[in-house]
């Protein structure tokens, strides 16, 4: 089975997605905190540990602790870019949350943007995943344009674990869909939502949308029937 991942050093936590920010500087372990990398990627079914940009592809018969990656987005490796090999990163997330959906709620919160984006693109929209902001408003622009125009904003929210969503970011949320003049708003979330954000979103379901861990799972059951894989 192909497996690309980055892995910690220190606890071995494996990174199915780039393990780096929106500026390119590595993100701590979400297990440990670490900075410490090893990086591994499979071709036909033999795992490689990439080195530095003048290294070249190495079987590695064991991890080795020296090993860090450095890439030029247009360096190939066995005829393949980095970008090439982030839409496979990115595919097999999807396959990991669907097979540990409870993983959803604890997961790093930019990474459950780009999750999210992720599926819109699967999904067949155009996708824009928009700058972290301390003051709320929208995480996702997606966009289609086929039979009609259309525009969402989307909102994704990673409380704690056993804490729920109120009423307050689906009113912030739901202001900014009316300033911004989009199609709908929707904030989804990997745990539910209150009994007055529910009711709030009764009142505006043709502009508003709540999507709660069980529509997520559903979302990732859809993706992958689209791509063949359910």
């Amino acid at each position: 089975m192909e497996s690309d991942y980055a892995e910690c050093r220190i606890c071995k936590y494996q990174f199915h997605k780039p393990d780096v920010d929106d500026t390119g500087i590595r993100i701590k372990c979400p297990s440990c905190g670490g900075l410490a990398r090893n990086y591994y990627v499979s071709l036909s079914g033999t795992v490689y540990a990439v080195g530095s940009v003048e290294a070249t592809l190495t079987v590695a018969s064991e991890p080795n602790p020296e090993i860090e990656a450095v890439f030029k987005l247009d360096d190939k490796f066995a005829g393949k870019s980095i970008i090439e090999y982030s839409n496979i990163v990115d595919e097999k997330l999807i396959d990991y949350f669907s097979a540990h959906p409870q993983e959803l709620k604890t997961m790093n919160r930019r990474g459950f943007e780009d999750l999210v984006a992720e599926l819109f693109h699967g999904f067949g929209y155009d996708v824009e995943l928009t700058k972290q902001t301390r003051d709320g408003g929208r995480d996702i622009i997606v966009v289609r344009n086929s039979e009609v125009k259309v525009k969402y904003l989307i909102e994704c929210k990673r409380p704690d674990p056993g804490k729920k969503v109120g009423v307050q970011p689906v009113r912030e949320l739901f202001g900014v869909k009316n300033d911004e003049l989009a199609t709908k708003a929707i904030l989804a979330t990997t745990a539910y939502f209150s009994r007055d954000a529910k009711l709030f979103y009764e009142k505006h379901e043709w502009e508003l949308e709540l999507r709660d861990y069980n529509d997520l799972i559903e979302w990732i059951r859809i993706y992958l029937n689209m791509k063949g894989r359910g």
